[in-house]
């Protein structure tokens, strides 16, 4: 089986959550805080009867406030928590990045590491180094880049995961192929049924087909942080599908997963119209999608209400925005375009057929 080798975080993959600290190595069982998703304490409780120091963390982004932050701190303090203290988050995206955020903040930082259980985490959210929360609803505003010290995945708890969640992850893994990888998006279209039976019928036995799968998406996001970790450059590829998509999911309120698989068409639309991608290619994304079952109609989504979103965008800069397009399957790049710009390529992406 595939494994992973990255310097900056021990990554502990297809290993069982019971085992936790026979595989981890250097920490201290009474320095360890557990900032657990309320979710997975309901789920899987037995896991935890001998653990001590658990905060139970709210699903959701709403979680991901100031003011949530401000009453987990007062909450470390009353524990007693001191710079000896290891943040142990384990749940999905939201759970990772209040984990890391307060880590990185309290008492001028602490250690921490991720036990990622949802799909979008495991191949996503818990590598990178990025810990933000929302402001204003801003999604992800404020934060820090600092690497967990391990990401431990255990792929039993997907057994527990909804339909949505799977979604939500493959959308992500879709991304990672579209910008970096024509042979990780051919095996998704190749084994594109197999990998929905998985969703559609999940059981540990099953999860093993996903592994090659799961450690090629990590290993190009990995790939492309290791080579510019503060988002200089390359790093920049990874927002691919994210403008668009966190303007619809701030507006409408949709699912994470349904909001960037909208944001990929629609930059693949835009990148069809400036004349980079051939229109095979952005029907062929689409296909995938759908194979998916992730939406790629955008026509009911209505620019008035977008574009306030966009230009709150934290990736602009003088009134641009870093845009990511496509010229190939597995050929990324960016693009500084005006909000202008890309308002009059929002005409085009509307009125496309």
């Amino acid at each position: 089986m595939k494994k992973i080798d990255y310097p900056n975080t021990a990554i502990y993959i297809n290993k069982s959550f019971v085992n936790f600290f026979d595989c981890v190595d250097n920490i201290k069982k009474d320095t360890v805080f557990y900032f657990v998703d309320e979710n997975i304490l309901g789920l899987y409780k037995s896991l935890f009867n001998n653990f001590h120091n658990i905060i139970s963390i709210p699903s959701g982004e709403e979680t991901k406030s100031i003011d949530y932050i401000n009453n987990i701190i007062k909450k470390l303090i009353e524990l007693g928590a001191n710079r000896k203290t290891f943040i142990i988050g384990v749940g999905g995206g939201v759970t990772c990045d209040v984990a890391g955020f307060v880590a990185s903040i309290f008492m001028r930082g602490v250690n921490f590491g991720f036990v990622p259980t949802t799909l979008l985490a495991m191949t996503d959210a818990s590598f990178g180094g990025k810990n933000g929360i929302n402001f204003n609803n801003i999604k992800n505003v404020l934060g820090v880049i600092n690497e967990p010290d391990f990401v431990f995945i255990d792929y039993s708890f997907l057994k527990t995961l909804t339909h949505q969640e799977y979604l939500n992850g493959f959308a992500e893994i879709i991304k990672h192929a579209c910008i970096s990888s024509s042979d990780l998006f051919y095996d998704l279209e190749k084994n594109a049924d197999n990998y929905f039976k998985i969703i559609e019928n999940p059981g540990y036995s099953n999860f093993n087909k996903l592994h090659n799968m799961l450690c090629d998406s990590i290993k190009i996001k990995l790939d492309i942080v290791s080579s510019d970790r503060y988002e200089n450059g390359k790093r920049k590829s990874l927002n691919y599908g994210h403008t668009f998509g966190h303007a619809i999911e701030a507006e409408y309120g949709i699912p994470h997963g349904s909001a960037i698989s909208l944001g990929i068409v629609f930059s693949n639309i835009l990148s069809n119209k400036l004349g980079f991608l051939n229109e095979d290619r952005l029907i062929r994304v689409n296909n995938l999608l759908e194979k998916y079952n992730l939406p790629v109609d955008v026509s009911m989504y209505e620019k008035k209400y977008l574009i306030k979103w966009i230009e709150r965008d934290k990736k602009s800069s003088d009134k641009n925005i870093d845009f990511v397009l496509l010229k190939d399957i597995g050929i990324s790049f960016v693009k500084p375009l005006s909000i202008q710009k890309i308002i009059d390529g929002k005409k085009m992406v509307w009125n496309y057929k």
